[in-house]
């Protein structure tokens, strides 16, 4: 089926100016300085944050007292940069100090092994909040003081506040998107407030990486102060090397970074990538990218054997308003899977493994608000994460009656293959201050924010090319300009034939410009491209 394209202006022929106005209107935005450059004044009262002054004055004593502290991370980006936020903070003030976290996708501390805080006299724990208090208790009877920095959904029927002393966005805070990164941030940046220091400013980069990579929205003014500040300047170690010659920006974010981190804890990896946030030494960061970039190329060699037997899966169920997958792995990739199939088939997915009796994974969704929340009130599953990508495991008694709930609920699910697009332009339009001033717009972009999406046609002339060994397809119209479909899975000698029958092109892209080798070109990154 051919989509179609809900384009909102047409900009052909109109001067750059023209169009970046046309965009920010069309986008709702009336403050433009504002919206560009967030301040200070957009972050919410420090203080607001429940128990965060609580949390200040346990932690304050610990550290006078000479006391143990100890640290958990979360092991996915928010997590990671959370925990290297604190840490790299605490050693401000002491060190006596240290920190751990989790293997594979494990969370919290339920399952886990308790033993390791034997040492501790105060326990702080980034971005994890337990389904129940067990474990909490566990360590309270054991003499351990416990301070929580989160932003998941809170169970108010859940007596947190008899074992720990909870810091988060979630609760009495008129900012829920914050996410763990933002939290520990926050705090920081509130024990700087007390103690008349300025150490939390050298670690807002770690926030901004957390806030984008966790999905959080970026139209929250908030949010888009600790991203924008962030990405002023690359102060840890890890990202520099991550980062490299690109832009800082929540593309690099959202490409860059996220992916080599998820990567790690898919493949049970997850110590590496928090060393190397923590570490300055050059020699150990560059270790660790080995091993990092190593787990990426491990990742994507397993999701690659695995995607003939996902697509035949999907194929066979387009009838379906939700569709279903099983794979076999050992590696925590569902939801990378999922990612990949839900660009394609554009409706709810689960992604699962046969666990004896029960099914677990990941699932994805588009079209529906919060596709957990509906999970969850079938009373037949358990999903715990956000409200459209989350873990979820499903009873297999329950499965049948499950995937029959989800189709019902579902079945008013529009499915149409309408694309939007902010412009639509002609392939002369396109030039490098087009592109900086949309990449003005697309700096701080992400959930409620997608980047700016252009529309194209009537492209007949072009030459064919590729990049990393016909991994990504390159279609040239003039020698500066470069059309670019990453992990491009047609046929390139097609594409050939195309070019030399001067085949219409048209494309969907976001814009860009940069060094590809030695040459500065002008680059259209394609979402979609086709061919007449």
């Amino acid at each position: 089926m051919k989509k179609k394209f809900n384009i909102k202006s047409d900009c052909r022929g109109m001067n750059e100016v023209d169009i970046f106005n046309t965009i920010l209107a069309d986008r709702g935005i009336e403050d433009v300085e504002h919206f560009l450059n967030p301040t200070e004044d957009d972050l919410l009262p420090l203080d607001s944050l429940p128990n965060i002054n609580k949390a200040y004055s346990i932690l304050m004593q610990y550290i006078k007292n000479e006391n143990h502290i100890t640290i958990l991370a979360d092991v996915d980006v928010d997590g990671i940069t959370s925990g290297a936020i604190i840490y790299r903070y605490l050693r401000n003030y002491t060190d006596n100090i240290s920190i751990y976290i989790n293997e594979g996708k494990a969370h919290g501390l339920i399952g886990q092994d308790l033993e390791r805080f034997n040492e501790a006299d105060l326990v702080i724990i980034v971005d994890s909040l337990d389904a129940d208090c067990s474990a909490y208790k566990h360590l309270v009877d054991n003499g351990k003081e416990i301070i929580v920095l989160d932003h998941h959904v809170v169970d108010t029927d859940i007596p947190y506040n008899d074992y720990i002393t909870l810091v988060t966005s979630q609760v009495d805070y008129d900012n829920k998107a914050l996410s763990g990164a933002g939290v520990v941030w926050k705090f920081c940046k509130y024990i700087d407030e007390q103690e008349l220091n300025e150490y939390a400013d050298e670690l807002v980069d770690l926030a901004a990486c957390g806030l984008v990579a966790d999905m959080m929205d970026v139209t929250v003014p908030e949010n888009r102060y600790i991203i924008s500040k962030g990405l002023e300047k690359i102060n840890n170690l890890a990202l520099k090397k991550i980062i490299g010659g690109f832009e800082f920006n929540s593309t690099a974010i959202a490409f860059s970074v996220a992916p080599l981190i998820n990567a790690c804890n898919r493949m049970n990896k997850n110590e590496t990538a928090l060393k190397a946030f923590l570490s300055d030494d050059n020699k150990e960061v560059l270790a660790c990218m080995k091993v990092l970039k190593k787990c990426k190329e491990e990742q994507n060699n397993e999701v690659a054997s695995l995607m003939d037997s996902v697509t035949k899966q999907c194929e066979e169920q387009l009838d379906k308003k939700m569709i279903t997958v099983f794979v076999d792995t050992p590696y925590g990739i569902a939801g990378l899977i999922g990612n990949k199939i839900l660009e394609r088939y554009k409706r709810p997915l689960l992604i699962l493994k046969d666990n004896d009796d029960s099914y677990s994974g990941s699932m994805r969704a588009v079209g529906v608000e919060d596709f957990r929340q509906m999970c969850e009130d079938s009373g037949l599953a358990d999903a715990k994460g956000h409200e459209l990508a989350s873990g979820i495991t499903i009873p297999k008694e329950n499965y049948e009656k499950f995937t029959e709930y989800i189709e019902n609920e579902l079945k008013d699910l529009d499915l149409s293959t309408e694309v939007d697009v902010d412009i639509r332009l002609d392939i002369s339009d396109v030039n490098k201050t087009l592109i900086n001033y949309i990449k003005q717009i697309d700096k701080i972009s992400g959930t409620g924010f997608k980047p700016v999406k252009v529309y194209i046609n009537g492209i007949t002339e072009y030459e064919i090319g590729q990049m990393s060994d016909y991994k990504h397809l390159v279609l040239k119209p003039n020698p500066y300009t470069y059309i670019i479909k990453w992990n491009f899975t047609g046929s390139f000698d097609e594409f050939e034939d195309h070019s030399l029958m001067n085949d219409e092109v048209e494309i969907v892209a976001t814009l860009d410009s940069g060094f590809l080798g030695r040459n500065f070109v002008l680059k259209l990154v394609c979402d979609e491209l086709m061919t007449n």
